[in-house]
């Protein structure tokens, strides 16, 4: 057989993906590690999609997406922080976030262009940084200040090969939110460096606490032109399956991004299209839902954390994730987090996956049901008590 590419070897996070598959073996474990909504797609969304494919909406779409979602989602982000975009110039249709994110790259990126990327990051973020030929130059993320990106450390990474700065806020793995000052000042290093930003937005409508302001980083002065947002309907509407993402930013790498959907995917299908607009006009209750559940869910987890032993953690700003200091137990993460799984039931993900600086952390999803999520805590607490 011929060898298998390096590329596709090292875009591969075994760390994380190695628990799924360890778990699956480990009858009755409890999992913090689903990186999804823990609720099924509300019915009206179905429905919408379903009668749209049953009335013949079964043929190819335009490249950029149908003019009903392109319009219906640029109403919706004007709606949500006044940024305006152009329904037939600003915005492509893409088949999840993850597809966004790579055409992002592939129409700002050059082979052996730099892109700073925060570190601890989504895993995904480097493998699609090598798949286009780039190289990676990693932010640093300081569990001090609640692992939140500042300016001067994002000026202080860019070299003369840099061409694009990767913001996540809220973030995965860390749950943090840049805080508007320092977001401010971030744009002010874009723009003296001439760089683009690829601003990555799905966890934006998670956010618990009335005194966060989530902003995203197009809306500050000067930096529409600079911006291109990643959004995507599988968090905000439990709809990971579907696959129903975006772009917003300037018209013309949207119309690079749109040719190069012709090569890679096409088109998203139109009946799904359908049910992404009726999400978007009318399917607000299930975000409300789930936000009330996952806010109860992380508060019970930081609270518990903060009574086991050798552990610790932040109060996430956001998203639905905290990460957990596990350095104190002498473990390496992945070695802690296999013997939980195998001595305690539960199952979380090793932040190492997730960059360098995520080394020593665990990162605990807690979209799961109440009970659940107070199960896992009390065997985890157990387990931590026999170390």
């Amino acid at each position: 057989m011929p060898a298998i590419s390096c590329r596709a070897q090292h875009a591969m996070y075994p760390s994380v993906r190695e628990m799924f598959e360890l778990a699956a073996h480990v009858p009755d474990a409890i999992s913090f590690a689903i990186g999804e909504p823990g609720f099924d797609t509300p019915r009206p969304i179905i429905d919408a999609s379903y009668a749209a494919a049953i009335h013949g909406d079964t043929h190819y779409t335009p490249n950029r997406g149908t003019a009903a979602l392109r319009r219906a989602w640029c109403e919706y982000r004007h709606h949500q922080d006044g940024l305006a975009y152009v329904p037939q110039d600003n915005i492509i249709i893409t088949a999840g976030g993850m597809e966004a994110m790579y055409l992002a790259m592939i129409a700002t990126l050059d082979e052996n262009d730099d892109i700073l990327i925060p570190d601890p990051g989504y895993a995904n973020y480097f493998g699609q940084v090598q798949m286009v030929h780039a190289h990676v130059v990693p932010v640093p993320l300081h569990d001090s200040n609640g692992f939140r990106m500042r300016a001067a450390e994002v000026e202080a990474a860019i070299t003369p090969q840099t061409k694009a700065l990767l913001l996540n806020s809220p973030s995965n793995p860390t749950g943090a939110i840049i805080e508007p000052d320092e977001l401010a000042k971030i744009a002010e290093v874009v723009k003296r460096h001439d760089l683009w930003v690829i601003s990555d937005e799905v966890y934006r409508a998670f956010v618990y606490d009335d005194r966060v302001r989530c902003l995203s980083i197009a809306s500050m002065p000067g930096m529409l032109d600079h911006t291109i947002i990643v959004d995507s309907f599988s968090k905000t509407f439990a709809m990971t399956g579907w696959r129903i993402g975006c772009a917003f930013g300037p018209k013309a790498v949207i119309d690079q991004m749109m040719i190069m959907q012709e090569n890679v995917v096409s088109c998203v299908p139109g009946a799904l299209q359908v049910g992404a607009a009726a999400a978007l006009e009318g399917s607000a209750d299930i975000l409300t839902t789930m936000k009330a559940a996952y806010r109860k869910n992380r508060d019970m987890v930081v609270d518990a954390v903060q009574h086991m032993p050798l552990v610790s953690c932040s109060m996430p700003d956001g998203a639905f994730y905290v990460l957990m200091n596990v350095k104190n137990t002498g473990l390496s993460d992945h070695d802690f987090a296999v013997r939980l799984l195998h001595e305690a039931r539960v199952v979380v993900t090793p932040a190492s996956g997730f960059g360098s600086r995520g080394q020593g952390f665990v990162r605990l999803s807690y979209v799961g049901s109440v009970e659940d999520t107070a199960e896992g805590l009390r065997r985890m607490h157990t387990w931590l008590e026999s170390l």
